[in-house]
This record gives C-alpha cells, sequence and structure tokens, in this order.
C-alpha cells in the first residue's frame, strides 16, 4: 500500500505522466507530480501527452491515449498514456498489473463476469475508500474520455461520456461503435481467461475470430446461416414426420375407400327405396279409393233388391212364424222332461252305487272274521317257538363264568395315557416354537431384503450421475466405447471422475466440485497402455473432446497435507477436500495431480475461520469457507504481500447425488446383525427339531403299548360280556311269550265287534233298497210325457217343413238378395277403413321440398306393383351391399380432412424450405469465400511464425452440415518426428499451449479490426526458448506501422530481449516500499552509464 505522507498542493503541476503513487519509466523528461483532485482531467489538459510518443495520427481510431485510476484496488491514484503500438507492462506479482487490465474492462462498460475475479462491482473499491474511479481516453476524430464512478456501499456505478452523465447502455454503443469487443477472447485476454482461451472449442475460436479480425457482415453472415440451418433442420425434421404422417394417413384410408364407395352406393340406394316406399302408400290408397267406390254403389243396388223381395214373401213368413212358435213350445215341453228324467237316472245309479258299497262292507267284515281264525292258529305256533328257545337259553345262562379283575390294566392304561398326553403337548409346544422360529427367519429374510435393496438404492448413483451428463455427448460417446471395450485394455480404466468418486458427506459437494473444476470429465487409467490406447482411438480417430490422464508414476503417499490436521483444525477448517472423497487410490491419487485436493482445506462455518491467521500460515493457495472460495498469491519480491481473490461456490451439479456414508454403514451393521440372528434361530430350528424327533419315537413306543393292554383287557371281558347279552335275551323271550298267552281276550272282543257291524250294514241296505224302487217308478212317468211332447214337436215341424218347401224358392231368392247385401256391406266397410287406414298413413309422413320433388318423379307413370318390385329389386342391391360401420366413414373424412390440412402446411413447409436453401446459399457463397480467404491469410501468417521458431503451425476450416459446427483447428508440431496435431489441453503442454495461443493472437494482429488488444500474462509457463522467440514475434508484428495498439503484461522477462523505437515500457511501480520521490531520468541515465562500463 502507498505511504500516507502529506504533501504540499502549492507543488508546480508539470507536464508529467506519472502521479503521487505511480509513475511510468516512458515520462522520462517530465518531473512527477501530485494530481488535485478537486481539479477534473479532460481531453483539453492532456492532448499535448501526445507529443512525448510519437504524433497522435499513429494511433488508431478506438485505441487507448490515457488512463486514469483512483482508489481502484491497490491504487490511490494512477495516470498512463499507452503508446500507439506495443505497450509492454511489466512490475512484480502483486503490484498490479492484471488490475490495469480489469480498469481498462470495466471502464469501457463490461461487467466483473467478463474477468473471473469478484462478482461484485463494489470489491475492485479501494479497501478503506467509499467510492473508486475509472477514467479512459480514447483515439477518435472527436476524444473520448469515459468515466465510470463505482460507489461501494451500494454497489453501483455513475457513467459520464466526455464530462456529460450517461447510461452504461449508451457507453457500451459508443465502444461498439470503435469497434471495441472487449468480450472478444481475440482481442481481451485476461490472466484468468488464459486457459479459458485455449479451452475455446473449434466453433467458439470461428466466432471469436470473425468479430476479431473479420467484417462485421462475416459474423452476421455466420449467425444468419446458423439460424436459417437451425431452423431448415427443424422443418425437414417435421416435414419428414408430417409427409411419413400423411403417408400413413393415406395408406389408412385408401384401406377404407372401397367402404365409403359402398357405403355411399348402399346409401344411395336406400335413399330410392325410402322414396319409394314414401310413394306406395299413395298408389295403394288411390287403388283402395278406387275399391271404396265401387263397394259403396254395390251396396247400394243390393240393399234395394232385398227390399223388394221382403215385401213379397211377407203372407207366407207369417204362417211359417206360426208353425215355428207350436215347433218352440213342444220342443221346450220335450227338453224340460228330458232334464228331469236325466235327473231321476241320475239318482237311481247314485242309489245302486251305494247299494254296491254296502255289499262290499258286508264281504269285507267276512274276509276278516276268517282272517281272524288264522291268526289264533300262528300265535299258538310261536307260543312253541318261544317256549322252546326260553328253555335254550336257560340251559346256557344256568352256569355264570367268572369275573376277570382288569383294574391293574385299566392303571397301565390310564398311565401310558397320561405318558402320551404329557408328550402331545410338549410336541405341540415345539411346533409351536418352531413356527414361531419359521415366522423370525421369514421375517429376517424379508428385513434382509429390504435393507439390501435400501443399500443398492444407496449405491446406485453411477448412472444418475451418467444421466447428468447427456449434454457432454463426447463424454458419453467415451464412456459407451469403454463399455463395449474394456476386453483390449490391459489393466482397469475408471469411467469420468464425477461418476467413480463418492462424497462422504454432501455439504461439502459444492467445494468438491468447484475445486475439480473441468476435471470432472477426466478418465483415468491405471496401465500406460491404455491411456495410449485411448487417446489414439478416442481423441486422434474419434475427435472426441475428453481429457484422459495416467499417473503411473506417482502414489498418494506423494501427496501429504500442507499442515498437520490437528493444527488445521485449529485454525478453524474441518479437513482437507481430499478427507471427503470416498474412492480407489488410483482416482485419489489423480484427483491430487490434477485438482490438488489434498492441500485444499474446507470449512462448513464462517465464523470458525480467521482469514488473516490463514493468510500469514502461507500454507494455502486457496481454500473454502462457507459457500465462498478463497485463492490467494504473494508477490515475490519486497515483503512478499498476499492477495486474495473470492468468488462464490456453485451448487453442485453432479456431486450432490452422493451415497450417505453413515446411512450405508448402519446398512450394514443392520445386515450383519440380521444375518446372525439368523443363523442363531436356523441352529435352534435344527435343535428343536431333534427334540421332536426324540419325542416322536418316544410316543409311537408308548402307543404301541397301550394297544396291546387293551387288546388283552378286550379278551378278559369277552366273556362275561356273552353272558350278558343272553341272559338279556331269556327276558326278552320270556316276556314276548307272556305276550303271546294273554292275546286270546282280544282276539273274542274283535269278533264280536264285526258281526254286529255286519248286522248294521245289512239293515241299511234293506232301506237303499226301497229308495231305488220309488226313484224307478217317477222316471218311466217322465219318460212318458217325453214321448208325447216328441210327437207334437215331430208333427209341427212336418208342417213347417212342407210350408217351407212351398216357399223355398222365394226364401232363397230372399237369403241370396241378402247375402248379397251382407257381402256388399262387408266389402263396403272394409274398403272405407283400408282406404282411410291408408289415408292416415300417407298423410302421417309429411313429405315437403325436394324430396316431394323425388317422391313425383320417381314414382311417376308406375303403377303399385311396379313400385314394389322396383322396391323388392333395390332392397336386393341393397343386401348386397354389406352394410359399412358409419364411424368408418366418419374416421374416413377426419383423416381426409387431416390429411388435407397436413398438404397444406407440407406445401407452406417446403416452399419455406427451399426459400431457406436458396438463402443459405446465397449467404453461403458470399460467406464462404470471405472466410476461406481470411483463414488462409492467418493460416500464412501463423505457418511463417512457427517457422521462425523453428516449429510448424497450420490453421484450417473444420466444415459441417450444421453451421454452428463449423470451426478453426489450430495445428501445430513442436518436434521434428512428430505430425501435426490439433492444439487441445490434452496433446500439447502448458507452454507449447501458450506459444501457440501467443502466435494465433499474432496472426490476427496484422487483420485485426480492433483499435487495440490485450494479452495478459500469456508468456506464463513457456521455456526460456520459446519465451524469447515468441517475444521476438510479438515485437516484430506490433510495432509495424498502422497496426493497432498491443498490451502485453507479464511479471517477468528474459535478459537482452528484443526491443523497438515503437515499443513503450511500462513499469509499475506501486507498492508500500516506493520511495517519496523517484527521479526516472537520473535512474536511467545511471543505468545506461552501468551498462557501458
Amino acid at each position: 500500500m502507498a505511504p500516507k505522507n502529506p504533501r504540499s498542493e502549492e507543488e508546480d503541476l508539470s507536464d508529467t505522466s506519472g502521479s503521487s503513487r505511480s509513475s511510468t519509466p516512458g515520462d522520462s523528461g517530465h518531473k512527477r507530480m501530485r494530481i488535485d483532485k478537486s481539479v477534473s482531467v479532460g481531453p483539453s489538459r492532456n492532448s499535448r501527452r501526445y507529443n512525448s510518443f510519437g504524433s497522435q495520427d499513429e494511433y488508431q481510431i478506438g485505441s487507448i491515449v490515457r488512463v486514469s485510476l483512483k482508489n481502484f484496488v491497490t491504487y490511490d491514484s494512477v495516470e498512463f498514456y499507452p503508446g500507439p503500438n506495443l505497450n509492454m507492462i511489466i512490475g512484480p506479482n502483486g503490484t498490479g498489473k492484471s488490475t490495469i487490465v480489469c480498469a481498462i474492462a470495466l471502464g469501457l462498460g463490461w461487467n466483473t463476469s467478463l474477468l473471473g475475479r469478484a462478482r461484485e462491482i463494489s470489491d475492485f473499491v479501494k479497501h478503506g475508500q467509499e467510492r473508486s474511479s475509472i477514467e479512459i481516453e480514447l483515439k477518435s476524430k472527436k476524444p473520448v474520455v469515459i468515466t465510470r464512478t463505482i460507489k461501494k456501499s451500494n454497489n453501483t456505478s455513475l457513467w459520464k461520456l466526455n464530462g456529460k452523465t450517461s447510461t452504461q447502455k449508451d457507453i457500451v454503443s459508443k465502444v461498439n461503435s470503435l469497434n471495441i469487443q472487449v468480450d472478444n477472447l481475440c482481442q481481451f485476454l485476461p490472466q484468468d481467461k488464459v486457459s479459458e482461451f485455449a479451452q475455446l472449442s473449434p466453433p467458439e475460436l470461428l466466432i471469436q475470430t470473425q468479430k476479431a479480425v473479420g467484417d462485421k457482415e462475416m459474423s452476421e453472415w455466420h449467425e444468419r446461416l446458423i439460424k436459417l440451418r437451425e431452423e431448415e433442420r427443424s422443418l425437414l425434421s417435421s416435414t419428414k414426420d408430417e409427409e411419413e404422417q400423411v403417408g400413413n394417413l393415406e395408406k389408412r384410408n385408401a384401406v377404407l375407400e372401397r367402404d365409403v364407395a359402398r357405403y355411399r352406393e348402399r346409401e344411395a340406394i336406400l335413399e330410392r327405396i325410402e322414396l319409394y316406399e314414401l310413394a306406395i302408400p299413395w298408389a295403394r290408397y288411390d287403388i283402395a279409393k278406387h275399391k271404396y267406390d265401387v263397394a259403396k254403389r254395390q251396396r247400394a243396388e243390393a240393399h234395394v233388391a232385398y227390399q223388394k223381395l221382403l215385401k213379397e214373401n211377407e203372407p207366407m213368413n207369417e204362417m211359417k212364424s206360426n208353425l215355428e212358435q207350436i215347433g218352440k213350445d213342444t220342443f221346450n215341453e220335450k227338453r224340460l222332461c228330458t232334464e228331469h228324467f236325466s235327473t231321476k237316472r241320475r239318482q237311481l245309479e247314485d242309489t245302486l252305487t251305494k247299494l254296491e258299497k254296502l255289499g262290499n262292507d258286508c264281504d269285507d267284515i267276512r274276509r276278516n272274521l276268517n282272517n281272524l281264525k288264522k291268526k289264533e292258529k300262528q300265535r299258538e305256533v310261536r307260543i312253541a317257538q318261544h317256549r322252546t328257545e326260553i328253555a335254550r337259553l336257560e340251559e346256557i345262562t344256568s352256569v355264570q363264568p367268572t369275573e376277570n379283575d382288569t383294574s391293574e390294566i385299566n392303571d397301565k392304561i390310564d398311565d401310558l395315557s397320561m405318558q402320551m398326553r404329557k408328550i402331545q403337548m410338549d410336541g405341540q409346544d415345539f411346533k409351536d416354537n418352531l413356527e414361531k422360529l419359521d415366522d423370525d427367519s421369514n421375517e429376517i429374510r424379508r428385513q434382509l431384503l429390504r435393507i439390501d435393496q435400501q443399500r443398492k438404492e444407496l449405491e446406485d448413483i453411477r448412472e444418475r450421475r451418467l444421466e447428468s451428463l447427456r449434454n457432454e455427448h463426447h463424454t458419453i460417446e467415451a464412456v459407451k466405447w469403454l463399455r463395449l471395450n474394456r476386453d483390449q485394455l490391459v489393466g482397469h480404466v475408471f469411467y469420468p471422475l464425477c461418476v467413480e468418486i463418492n462424497v462422504i458427506d454432501v455439504k461439502y459437494a459444492d467445494a468438491i466440485e468447484t475445486a475439480i473444476g473441468q476435471n470432472y470429465r477426466t478418465f483415468v487409467c491405471e496401465d500406460q497402455r491404455d491411456y495410449h490406447t485411448m487417446t489414439k482411438e478416442l481423441c486422434d480417430v474419434r475427435k472426441l473432446r475428453i481429457n484422459i490422464v495416467c499417473f503411473f508414476n506417482t502414489t498418494l503417499n506423494d501427496f501429504p497435507p500442507p499442515m498437520p490436521r490437528d493444527r488445521l483444525k485449529r485454525l478453524g477448517f474441518d479437513c482437507y477436500l481430499l478427507d471427503q472423497i470416498e474412492a480407489p487410490t488410483t482416482l485419489l491419487n489423480a484427483l491430487c495431480n490434477l485438482s490438488h485436493l489434498h492441500k485444499i482445506p474446507v470449512a462448513l462455518r464462517k465464523d470458525n475461520v480467521n482469514n488473516i491467521e490463514v493468510e500469514e500460515s502461507r500454507a494455502f493457495n486457496r481454500y473454502f469457507v462457507g459457500d465462498t472460495s478463497y485463492s490467494l498469491t504473494w508477490s515475490k519480491y519486497g515483503k512478499r504481500l498476499v492477495q486474495s481473490f473470492t468468488t462464490r461456490l456453485k451448487q453442485a451439479r453432479i456431486l450432490n447425488n452422493s451415497v450417505n456414508v453413515e446411512q450405508r454403514h448402519e446398512l450394514e451393521q443392520q445386515l450383519q446383525k440380521l444375518r446372525a440372528d439368523l443363523t442363531e434361530i436356523s441352529n435352534a430350528r435344527q435343535e428343536s427339531m431333534k427334540e421332536e424327533e426324540s419325542l416322536r419315537e418316544t410316543f409311537e413306543k408308548l402307543r404301541e403299548e397301550k394297544n396291546c393292554l387293551i387288546e388283552q383287557k378286550r379278551q378278559l371281558l369277552l366273556a362275561t360280556r356273552e353272558y350278558q347279552r343272553n341272559k338279556i335275551k331269556l327276558d326278552s323271550k320270556r316276556e314276548q311269550l307272556k305276550r303271546l298267552v294273554d292275546s286270546p281276550n282280544s282276539i273274542k272282543e274283535e269278533e264280536d265287534e264285526l258281526k254286529e257291524n255286519l248286522h248294521n250294514i245289512a239293515e241299511k241296505r234293506a232301506g237303499v233298497v226301497k229308495k231305488f224302487q220309488n226313484l224307478l217308478e217317477e222316471s218311466i212317468e217322465l219318460f212318458n210325457r217325453r214321448n208325447k211332447a216328441t210327437l207334437k214337436y215331430i208333427q209341427a215341424s212336418s208342417d213347417l217343413i212342407a210350408l217351407v218347401t212351398q216357399t223355398q224358392q222365394l226364401d232363397d231368392t230372399l237369403k241370396q238378395a241378402q247375402i248379397n247385401y251382407n257381402e256388399a256391406n262387408r266389402t263396403f266397410d272394409q274398403a272405407k277403413a283400408e282406404a282411410k287406414n291408408l289415408f292416415d298413413e300417407c298423410t302421417s309422413n309429411t313429405i315437403e321440398g325436394e324430396k316431394l320433388r323425388k317422391v313425383s318423379e320417381l314414382s311417376k307413370d308406375k303403377t303399385l306393383e311396379e313400385l314394389e318390385d322396383a322396391v323388392t329389386s333395390e332392397r336386393t342391391k341393397a343386401e348386397m351391399h354389406y352394410a359399412v360401420d358409419s364411424r368408418v366413414i366418419q374416421l374416413y373424412e377426419q383423416r381426409k380432412a387431416e390429411i388435407d390440412s397436413l398438404r397444406s402446411r407440407l406445401t407452406f413447409k417446403t416452399t419455406r424450405l427451399s426459400k431457406l436453401t436458396s438463402d443459405m446459399k446465397s449467404i453461403r457463397e458470399n460467406w464462404e469465400p470471405k472466410l476461406n480467404a481470411l483463414i488462409k491469410e492467418i493460416s500464412n501468417t501463423f505457418s511463417e511464425a512457427f517457422d521462425r521458431i523453428g516449429c510448424a503451425g497450420e490453421v484450417r476450416i473444420s466444415t459441417h452440415e450444421d453451421y454452428d459446427k463449423w470451426g478453426i483447428d489450430i495445428l501445430v508440431k513442436f518436434r521434428d518426428n512428430e505430425k501435426l496435431q490439433i492444439l487441445n489441453a490434452q496433446r500439447q503442454s502448458g507452454g507449447e499451449r501458450s506459444v501457440s495461443t501467443i502466435m494465433y493472437l499474432m496472426s490476427l494482429q496484422e487483420l485485426a479490426k480492433a483499435p487495440f488488444r490485450v494479452v495478459d500474462e500469456i508468456n506464463q509457463g513457456m521455456d526460456p526458448r520459446n519465451e524469447r522467440l515468441v517475444h521476438g514475434q510479438i515485437v516484430q508484428t506490433a510495432c509495424r506501422p498502422n497496426t493497432s495498439q498491443y498490451f502485453l503484461i507479464t511479471p517477468k522477462l528474459l535478459p537482452d530481449l528484443e526491443y523497438h523505437e515503437r515499443m513503450k515500457i511500462l513499469c509499475i511501480y506501486n507498492g508500500e516500499w516506493q520511495p517519496e520521490k523517484m527521479d526516472w531520468h537520473k535512474f536511467i541515465k545511471d543505468r545506461k552509464s552501468l551498462n557501458s562500463s
């Protein structure tokens, strides 16, 4: 930090380029002055500065002619005037060289994200100050002075353009109008973006190159081609899909077309049938109406004829009526006598039935008497049989068998039964215990399956992480190749680091993923032969942009921590990042080589770490606290002051899916315990089964012994049971004999009862016979009366027949007239009803408009038979055309409409595709020749520059059908035994990439459209030979007349480097130990004298 010694404000303001805090050696002819902060700096005051280093005309439009900083980062106040050509800004580390770069970028309107340093603009205000300012003067027809004032309190900026308040948008617009592209790495390459430039993909490099040295229209053409190609690709894809869809729909509709034709033909037939059917009722009505008129006339004629005949037959009809009345009366008399006679005859039949029944009852009683006599004889026989059986049983039961004592056997049986019951109870206990053991075993197995599934779910993060890399097409393609070709490899090759490693505690995932950076896609080989195989196949042949490493010459022991862990914890840190990673040793070794995780500490809590103590320890270049990353650098001069850069951690995108180590350890412990429990249960089950088998054998032995005792007891009790059965049987026989002996009294009583019943039935039979005789006499009288009435009826009928015979012809004529009338009346009623029904039927179907016209036209001059024949014919045709579901027709019409809509869209898209193809062809015809010419010129310059340093280089255009994949390939060769190889982070060393980068940038110098170019510490990593050669190229290229302004920032230079009079050396003279005054003229004179001596 600059000392705070006050000086007199009356000190003379001389014409010098230095300030009280910083000066430039180029202003050797002037005295250093202090800037009065109350005086504003404008273009009029400083316009004379141009004359110090050449004419104002030597500056290109847009070049920087003056820079003034106040309270910016490490500067209190500084003002310097760069030259129109090469400006080399040199100074020790930490003095503020890169701060000048930041000031140029921020002062010209760009944001902090461009620099890759602090995120907030307020972080660039000097510590302890409230505001800072950047003032940049640019060459233009009218000088342009841009001022940016930064306020720390509210993190805002105030802008001025030529002293007038302006906006950032206006500033950027003004800068762009001068063709200044601070966001183009080909023009503006800050220190923290050097590695990013080397990692630019060919398409990105092409875009940046066009912006830097191409005409503005080239970038516009390229962007237009990219957009048109994207639209073309989208249209081609959608057109192909829609064409396939149209083809599919047309094929499907073609299948339905025959059905549709049949459906429509059938519909036409059905329509004609409908029209014919509408015409038929009217044809039928016309016929019925004609029949009705004829029937009406015929009925009237029949009625007149019948009335005339009726008057002629009246006398004969009166006589016939008298005879018919006599016949009717005699007939009624005859019918009445017949009915009474029939009643009497039925009564006679009933009486005769009763007589027969009484006779049958008498016969039954006589048979029962005979049966009683037979029963008596049978009883006597049974009495004799029972007495014989009783005598036999008495003889058998006369001797009683001896009784056997079975109490001892019973006791033994009871004892055995008790033992068997006890064994059964014990067996049931064993069975219950086995079932419990089985249930416990099954439950443990279910828990084992569940825990094993949980463990697999915890371990299955590889696929999830690979899924998160789906947009990294080159990496995914390499993974697929590795899966298919592991058999071609000697050792094990690990997938990308982000897939293989596991973060023990996910709270550290953000820090670990930030520290690993772009190395997360790196493949790690155990064997060097696999490294060569994969780089040849994937990088050379397949052109994949991937990282492959093999650290066979180092081990994990080669990377000790920079500080013991107990001391690390005293500083407030939790651990090193490597301590939070679980991975094979080979991967840990790779992480130490690539990302140095073994020496990056981390702490989750901010309040535990004292940043000052960490900086004083000088043990770490980088560490993480909370959500912030700290990067430390130390000056290599003086007190080695520290510079700290902070950035906010991004949330982990891949490593946040990690295995929970504690949960996995807990699951493994549960698995071990459950398996031990399962083994213990299995052993206990085997013991229980053995004991149960022993009990079963004992039970079988006791059961056999018990069965033997039961059989022995049965044999002893068999004789006693037989004696008891015979005694019971003897008693039963005696009881039966007693009943047989006592039964004669009941037989005598039954016989007397039967005889009495026989006497009663005989008396009833005599009464019935008397009644039958009276009914017979009444029947004879009725029979005679009926015969008389019959004779009278016959006489009257004979007279009537004679009369009828006489008038038969008249009656027949009258009857015929009656029949004729009735028939005519019936025909009339039928015709009337039929005509009315047909008329109602016709009027019920209202026919109007077009349908009425079609019905009239179709039925014109046709009879009913012809109409019916037409309906039959049309129905036959309709039946020949099978019915088609109407939904098929609806589906056909929907598809047809969809096909028409798709074809309309296809026509539009085809027209648009033709227009896109034409536009792309037209633009490409303008853009490609210019691009080829531009790249050829860059390649020639690039090749010449490499030839001068004894190497080879070439720049090519890589084409592709997609314009966003067109790119620039930089090919270099640093050794004679090599071929030209594409420049990438895998093939060339850091120094070789730096040489290639600066050579490419120098190749753009003569073509540059930009007014100035800034390169910060590009020579880092170069060997002395390359650095000297590159320096010479830079001097030769940047110091040519009419070239754009060039800023080269470096902390070191080799001795005896080439110098050109157009160069301007700007030494950073800033720090805690600078003198109060410095006479640069005297210093340079003394140095020259010393060198000459």
